[in-house]
This record gives C-alpha cells, structure tokens and sequence, in this order.
C-alpha cells in the first residue's frame, strides 16, 4: 500500500513540474509572417500561411498540431490546422508555412463592412492554438493589432 501511495505521489510530482513549463510568460508565441493566396474552389479561397512560432522556454518544444484562425475587422476570414511539425529548440524559432482555406462570403461582409467604415486601418487577430505531444490540453496563443493602409 506504501508503495502504491509513493507511485502516485511521485505521478502527482511529475505532473506539476510539467504545469511548471506553462508558466504564465513562458507560453509560445505565434507572428503572422505572410498571407499567400492560392486556388478558389466556389466559394472558397485557398491560401498558403506563414507562421512564427517562438519557444521562450530552456526545454524543447514538440509541437503534434497547431489550428489557427485569422479575423479581420471582428470577422473570422481564415481558419486552417497543420501538423507534422518539427521540434523546436529551447529559445529557438520556427517558420512554417500552413494551408489554409477562406470562406468567400464572410470576405465579402469584411470589405462591406471595411468600405462603410472608411477606416484607415484594419484590425486583425491570431488565434492559434498549439498541441504538444505529451500536454493533452491545447495552449491558446492570440496576436491582435492593426495594419496600417495608408491613403486611399
């Protein structure tokens, strides 16, 4: 009976250090680098997405998956999922490039919506959310800003 308390004292221990890794500040970071368009199929538009994805952590990080979805003006325009991904290292970096699909009436509400607004800007969110083979629980990542489009 010791020994059984000892085993899932020492399985309880483990747990937490791995909850230690995922201290606040400590979470990846995820930078849209680059929208490329691809082929239309109806009424969607394909897409080729590059991420930034950094490990502010000493450990490496094993990503299994990652599902991102890119809002413009409050309206979700791209959604995508990739996996395979390779390890990256303690406080190292890495660019990927995602597939990824865009439903062509939600693109028609935003620049509707972009046009009544005469906005010289359009703001913008990242949410990705990251799957590491050993954590069960995705870890959410959100980028937001705004881009500047000058004079129109």
């Amino acid at each position: 009976m010791r020994v059984m308390r000892a085993v899932w004292l020492l399985i309880a221990l483990t747990g937490l250090s791995g909850c230690a890794l995922l201290a606040p500040g400590q979470k990846p970071e995820v930078h849209l680098v680059d929208v490329q368009p691809g082929a239309h199929q109806g009424f969607e538009q394909h897409f080729v997405i590059t991420l930034l994805v950094l490990n502010p952590t000493g450990s490496e990080l094993n990503v299994s998956g990652l599902s991102y979805n890119l809002k413009l003006q409050g309206e979700k325009l791209i959604s995508g999922v990739a996996g395979g991904m390779n390890p990256i290292p303690p406080y190292g970096q890495s660019t990927i490039k995602v597939p990824a699909s865009a439903n062509l009436i939600s693109g028609l509400k935003i620049i509707g919506a972009f046009m009544e607004s005469r906005s010289q800007s359009v703001n913008f969110e990242l949410e990705a959310r990251i799957s590491l083979g050993w954590w069960h629980l995705p870890i959410t990542v959100v980028e937001a800003g705004s881009i500047d489009l000058g004079e129109r």
